[in-house]
């Protein structure tokens, strides 16, 4: 009864399940520690893991560190580029460390553990730790230049940027709060990383604002002449580019608009996705035997399919378990609730570095000549919280019609286009006789519907158990089997012979029992209000009379369900389908909503989509809430700073620019829409309008000085230049790795980092141009200045 095979020879399946205080990736090294012991201890013993979650971690935590590593030194080298000086460079640098420190601290006082959602946090977050520094530091070592002492330059330069830097820190941080406000898997998944990039960026603003300027103050003592760089030759070329854009507004908004559009309908065109696949060095695939196999054909398809795995390429490890198998339970995460006693589930592993899935396709292939149906899936798969394919359940309480439903539901989808392996539910479902009694030939015939259905049930028994005996030691229980010519079969049903016992008439009861007992399969045929017949009299005159039970019933061929399924009380069969490899999901299951939007069901039954299409649209759903609510919360926090309606709203038209690039980068790379990149859109809220905010913060400051409007507006575009570049680059570049990058470690915020890559990239430059445009149709009017005069307390 037992099946287990390890690269071809016999083994044992062992399962380790962790204790709830410790920690997964501690207990697999404890282990994998043990097994190394006793391979040492025992000659001929060997270990080989199918499936190691702790290795996962393992992984994972080091490509995320790896990330943000590289991540910090391509921010160091973008400072360096840009300032060229080691001394600000080095000033800026250690805003990373202490931002990371000060946020790991306030996890563990909040309980949030480092895990894989957390670390993503800090490795999306790294690029930006340094973007308040560098406004800081970039302000104090301009008014150095400029002639300015150390400490004032400090002191000021500060000063200068408090109000923007306050205001884009807080702007990045309000987007994650709505997370307390949307439910679910959505809300489980991403609290860590909000809090994590929230701890690290609030960090980032304290050492900006304390750290940066005392260590300016140290080591800025010694004025350095002013190098010329790459900037100075561009100036000039964006002074006349902008006063183009400022004189042919509608071309730039209406250009910006255009790519808006197309780019959000190229993406959202492709359909929708939960979350990436994350590919790993497994995978496991699911053996699912024909109906009928016994367990000996069984094991023998089994190795063949494991020795059709070894084939494949790069291949080290193939592990087969019978499903049914006591030690498997821990490790089935894809057996289906429909599955055989005998289906096999087989583990394979392959070199680090390696993708499971492309070793599951070939296996796939090549074992489509096998009677036995062999799928293959990523062992780190988010079925089990989605679902899988499309799933429509159908309600009603007759089981006859419902099964003819699912059957002509199951027949409508299997048309649809991109679509594979329909089920109806019935697989199950076996051929079964109703038999209906009638209780009032029953009774006039001596008898109960219990009583009838007792003795058919004693003579579909075949074998009765004797007693159990002893031989040479040996227990056993001896089993008395009746002749094969004297079983019940189906011809000979309606003629089984009935005989009344002499106490029948005192157990059948009255009315109310016999109405209890039709329940039973009874079909009585009394009419309401009838004279029943005198039932003592008929049990006595009937006593030891044998009759056929054709005389008091009829027999209809129908089938049976193995499991009866509700939901809320009401009966329901489930018709599914897997999406085939190169089709969307939700796209697919749109094309089936449609095709089955005007079928015909019998009445009483109803239908509802309930697969994993519909776990997307309301995890989306819950992220577009958080979006809807992040942008609402960005533009009061501007309007607490600018004291104003209008600023905030010019500096919202960053939003829009940051979104075409998100979906400009998911159309280039291919990917699809998904849940994980929307938080990449709303993190793109908080960012991008950071540099908007230090533009129009700059334009209102040289306006109120009294400089005129069109020239303030490009004077602040060169100042600020230098700034906005350098706080986007050193998030891109934060990033890339994690863009790049094609592994397990990466793979679930791949999207994230993809999105605000291009959505940084397009909207940085086009901040540059159309916020300014923007600026100056809706700023005509004086800017009101409030003079310091008029702030004194008046004495009463």
């Amino acid at each position: 009864e037992v099946y287990t095979k390890i690269n071809g020879e016999n083994g044992v399946s062992l399962t380790f399940t962790k204790q709830s205080n410790y920690a997964t990736a501690a207990v697999s090294a404890n282990i994998a520690a043990r097994f190394e012991e006793l391979e040492e201890e025992y000659e001929g013993l060997h270990f080989e893991k199918l499936m190691d979650q702790g290795q996962y971690i393992y992984l994972i935590v080091e490509t995320i560190v790896s990330s943000l590593l590289w991540g910090a030194l391509f921010s160091v080298l973008v400072l360096f580029l840009f300032l060229r000086d080691w001394r600000p460079t080095l000033i800026t640098l250690l805003s990373i460390p202490t931002s990371v420190i000060f946020a790991v601290v306030l996890m563990y006082f909040t309980g949030v553990t480092i895990n894989m959602i957390s670390l993503s946090g800090l490795a999306v977050a790294v690029g930006m730790l340094v973007d308040n520094s560098v406004v800081v530091i970039e302000n104090i070592y301009r008014l150095r230049a400029r002639g300015a002492t150390v400490v004032q330059a400090a002191v000021s330069g500060a000063q200068q940027v408090l109000g923007a830097i306050v205001s884009s820190t807080l702007t990045t941080v309000c987007v994650f709060l709505p997370i307390v406000f949307v439910e679910g898997l959505t809300r489980q998944l991403f609290t860590d990383l909000a809090l994590t990039m929230a701890y690290a960026l609030l960090a980032s603003l304290l050492v900006a604002l304390t750290l940066v300027p005392a260590m300016a103050c140290g080591m800025l003592r010694r004025k350095k002449p002013a190098k010329a760089g790459l900037l100075d030759r561009i100036y000039p070329l964006y002074r006349r580019a902008l006063g183009w854009s400022l004189d042919h507004k509608a071309v730039v908004l209406g250009l910006a608009l255009v790519l808006l559009v197309g780019s959000a309908w190229g993406s959202i065109s492709r359909g929708f996705a939960f979350m990436p696949e994350i590919d790993t060095n497994s995978v496991s695939v699911s053996i699912s035997m024909p109906e009928g196999t016994s367990l000996s054909e069984a094991k023998a398809l089994a190795d063949e399919v494991a020795k059709r795995a070894m084939t494949v390429d790069k291949v080290e490890t193939v592990g087969a378990v019978l499903n049914n198998s006591e030690s498997l339970r821990g490790m089935r995460m894809m057996r289906s609730a429909d599955g055989s006693d005998y289906d096999v589930s087989l583990y394979i592993t392959l070199p680090e570095g390696s993708f499971g899935m492309d070793a599951g396709r070939q296996l796939e292939a090549l074992c489509e000549d096998l009677p036995c149906q062999v799928t293959a899936s990523t062992v780190m798969s988010f079925d089990m919280l989605t679902g899988k394919g499309i799933t429509v359940n159908l309600y009603g309480d007759d089981m006859e019609e419902l099964q003819a439903a699912a059957r002509t539901m199951a027949a409508a989808v299997e048309q649809v286009k991109g679509v594979r392996r329909v089920s109806d539910g019935l697989e199950e479902a076996v051929p079964a006789l109703h038999i209906s009694v009638d209780r009032t030939a029953a009774m006039q015939k001596g008898m109960t519907v219990a009583q009838i259905y007792l003795q058919i049930a004693a003579a579909l028994t075949d074998s009765t158990a004797g007693m159990d005996i002893t031989l040479d030691g040996t227990g056993m229980e001896l089993v008395i089997e009746s002749a094969e010519e004297s079983r019940l079969r189906r011809e000979t049903l309606l003629e089984l012979e009935l005989r009344p016992s002499s106490s029948a008439a005192a157990s059948m009861g009255d009315l109310s029992s016999m109405g209890d007992l039709s329940s039973m399969g009874g079909m009585s045929s009394i009419p309401s209000g009838a004279e029943l017949p005198d039932l003592s009299a008929a049990a006595g005159s009937s006593e030891g009379d044998s009759f056929r039970l054709g005389e008091v019933a009829t027999v209809e061929e129908t089938v049976s369900l193995g499991t009866i399924q509700r939901d809320q009380q009401r009966r329901y069969i489930s018709v599914t389908a897997d999406v085939a490899d190169g089709y969307n999901v939700t796209r697919v299951t749109a094309e089936a909503q449609r095709a089955v939007a005007n079928l015909p069901l019998p009445e009483g039954v109803s239908a509802s989509f309930a697969g994993e299409n519909e776990a997307i649209m309301d995890a989306m759903g819950q992220v577009l809430l958080m979006l809807a609510l992040g942008v609402a919360l960005v533009y009061f926090v501007m309007v607490a700073q600018f004291q104003s309606l209008k600023s905030p709203f010019i500096v919202m038209f960053t939003i829009p620019l940051a979104f075409t690039g998100g979906f400009l980068a998911l159309l280039i790379a291919g990917i699809e829409v998904s849940v994980i990149s929307l938080i990449g859109f709303v993190m793109l809220v908080g960012i991008i309008v950071n540099n908007g905010i230090v533009l129009v913060d700059y334009i209102n400051r040289q306006r109120l000085s009294g400089m005129a409007r069109r020239e303030a507006i490009i004077d602040a575009g060169i100042t600020r230049m230098r700034p906005i570049l350098m706080t986007s680059l050193t998030t891109i570049l934060g990033l890339i790795v994690m863009a790049l990058s094609r592994n397990v470690g990466t793979a679930l915020m791949q999207p994230v980092a993809l999105v605000c890559i291009g959505g940084l990239l397009y909207a940085t430059l086009m901040t540059l141009f159309v916020v300014p445009c923007m600026y100056e149709i809706m700023n005509k009017k004086e800017l009101r200045k409030v003079d310091e005069a008029e702030l004194e307390t008046l004495e009463l």
